[in-house]
């Protein structure tokens, strides 16, 4: 077991218990409230506000700064879970960590002691997303400094921006006569920026998604983050994190959706057969198995999200491309079990609310990733990651760390296992063939990376109970991985059943449905 991951949620597991039950309509942190302020479009402040009082504000500031956030896995973890409630809170809140990241990259002492301030304070960074017209075009953004180099004016068209009419700050891209620059700049009066509601344009009803007009934003060399001409560096830094934690508010989505779904799938134990071992009606058995595919996306994604979390940690140089091509998969894999999800539930799906509401949100929350990026420097060149314990001054100035030890690949690594000890029970030849089949996959094939990410969690696992020892919990996602391939599988219902029993034994104890133990409130 991974000591980080295990801290991690268990400090996430912290904030959902002093949440209280989401099923609890009385609870303004509850699933009801989250559904009654989206059809209302009112903003969740309660929501938010508690999540940042139990001291999630604390996490949004890296411990080099003074806080408490020490890895990429307790971020991933904390937004995860304050995403399985309301995926407008956790959006919002994670807008405004990605709008203070580059401040903890690259901003000098003065930059980061004011964002901390601001946000012990519980105010909110805005995160430009791109105009309406562009998607999420970061290049499309026409804000400008004009004037002398060390005393500009800021211009611009609107853009849109989470928490617009909540920011306190926000780290905009402006361009400059040096080339496209970062600009913190922290909100004072109102005669330079105002905002107008834009949230017709994407769907978060809630969510303060605003167009910001800079109009003479005056800014000098102490509102420059990072260097003059260094905005896309710094934007390029910043995007492999915004990609991980668009897969952690997918996977939370995911969650709730499949807890609301089970109910409805009540009957079915296995494809086809009752509780009572009648044969169960044709609604059931797809929703049955549909079920089953999305526990199986969701295993998939925390496990490749995890991986994406150890490789920051141990081999920092490589985040970003292992982010874009694998963050990328997690997100969408749990976007599409979401959607699926939600229509094989039709109208129940509608009549329980949440469900609709993630689907809409999920379908969002991508915007916080800007896949329209260009790589703005060399992966070789990228500095790592923010969250190590270092002296500040020393994390971006210091000698790249050196070459971490390798590791085996997941596949080779399981392979070897399965081929000299052996499994109980029949998975052993089927496992074999897959794990072959994803060897064989091209280097850089997502599914293939996310199958070594599989194996190596099952490693790490496989002794924690009957399920992972027969091997039967990789049997579940590897089997998934190659059917999103395109390749034919064995129904392998007795998989399927096991997988549907443990997802309703988790929603019975009020665990997070993960590979990890982690009690819900």
């Amino acid at each position: 077991m991974d000591e980080a991951i295990t801290r991690a949620l268990a400090v996430a597991a912290q904030l959902d218990r002093a949440l209280a039950d989401p099923m609890d309509e009385r609870n303004p942190a509850s699933f009801h409230a989250a559904v009654r302020a989206d059809r209302d479009a009112r903003f969740p402040r309660h929501l938010c506000g508690s999540a940042l009082a139990w001291g999630l504000a604390e996490y949004l500031i890296p411990a080099v700064s003074g806080g408490r956030l020490t890895s990429l896995e307790e971020a991933f973890a904390l937004f995860r879970v304050l995403a399985r409630r309301d995926l407008t809170a956790a959006t919002t809140i994670a807008a405004s960590f990605l709008s203070a990241l580059p401040v903890w990259r690259d901003g000098s002492q003065s930059q980061r002691r004011a964002v901390a301030g601001l946000l012990r304070e519980h105010e909110l960074m805005g995160l430009p997303v791109g105009e309406a017209e562009q998607g999420v075009d970061i290049l499309a953004r026409e804000i400008a400094a004009f004037g002398d180099r060390h005393a500009w004016r800021l211009d611009g068209r609107t853009s849109l921006i989470d928490n617009g009419s909540h920011a306190a700050g926000t780290t905009v891209l402006a361009r400059t006569g040096d080339g496209p620059t970062t600009f913190l700049l922290l909100r004072g009066d109102g005669e330079h920026w105002w905002f107008q509601p834009a949230h017709e344009a994407h769907g978060l009803r809630g969510g303060a998604l605003s167009r910001l007009t800079l109009a003479g934003v005056p800014a000098g060399d102490a509102q420059v983050v990072g260097g003059l001409g260094q905005g896309l560096a710094t934007a390029g830094r910043t995007l492999p994190v915004a990609r991980l934690l668009v897969a952690a508010l997918a996977l939370g989505a995911l969650d709730t959706c499949l807890r609301a779904a089970l109910p409805y799938a009540e009957g079915t134990l296995e494809p086809g057969t009752s509780r009572q071992g009648e044969p169960a009606v044709a609604g059931e058995v797809v929703l049955g198995r549909r079920l089953a595919d999305a526990y199986a996306d969701l295993l998939i994604g925390e496990a490749v999200c995890h991986e994406l979390c150890r490789t920051a940690r141990e081999d920092p140089h490589a985040f970003a491309a292992a982010s874009a091509r694998l963050a990328c998969l997690a997100a969408g894999l749990a976007g599409d079990a979401v959607e699926t999800l939600a229509g094989a539930l039709g109208g129940p799906g509608y009549r329980v609310g949440i469900v609709e509401k993630m689907r809409r949100d999920s379908a969002v929350a991508g915007a916080l990733a800007d896949d329209q990026l260009p790589p703005a420097v060399p992966e070789d060149d990228l500095p790592p990651d923010p969250f190590v314990p270092v002296p500040p001054e020393l994390s971006w100035l210091g000698p790249p760390p050196a070459a971490p030890p390798p590791r085996e690949n997941g596949l080779a690594a399981a392979a070897r296992v399965i081929g000299e000890d052996g499994l109980p029970g029949p998975h052993a030849p089927r496992l074999l063939e897959l794990l072959g089949f994803f060897r064989a996959r091209r280097s850089g094939c997502a599914h293939a990376e996310a199958a070594a990410a599989c194996a190596a969690a099952w490693m790490r696992a496989r002794g924690r109970d009957g399920y992972h020892m027969c091997g039967g919990w990789l049997l579940l996602c590897l089997r998934r991985l190659a059917v999103l391939l395109g390749q034919e599988q064995p129904e392998d219902a007795g998989v399927r059943r096991v997988a549907l029993v443990r997802l309703r034994k988790a929603a019975e104890q009020r665990r997070l449905f993960s590979d990890h133990d982690v009690d819900l409130a």
